[in-house]
């Protein structure tokens, strides 16, 4: 086999696999996370007005609520001003 050939196959095999992944189940491959708005922080402070990001994977449909690591930063960094 040509390597033109070999790296044709080989190009064929990593398509396929990229598909079963993006295809795949969540729990297994990791969800495919869409910017879908925004929430207030709920920091807890009169005057906070803080938002955080909420995702939707776009798989499965699943949403993370702004409950994310970056989410927490932002309601930390709120802490931090508002004392």
């Amino acid at each position: 086999m040509d390597l033109q050939a070999e790296l044709e196959k080989a190009e064929a095999e990593a398509a396929r696999i990229r598909h079963a992944i993006a295809a795949g189940p969540c729990l297994e491959y990791g969800h495919d996370w869409k910017f879908y708005g925004g929430r207030n922080a709920g920091c807890g402070y009169e005057t906070c007005h803080c938002s955080v990001p909420v995702s939707v994977c776009a798989k499965c449909g699943d949403c993370d609520y702004g409950d994310t690591p970056e989410a927490d930063s932002i309601r930390a960094e709120c802490a931090e001003r508002s004392n």
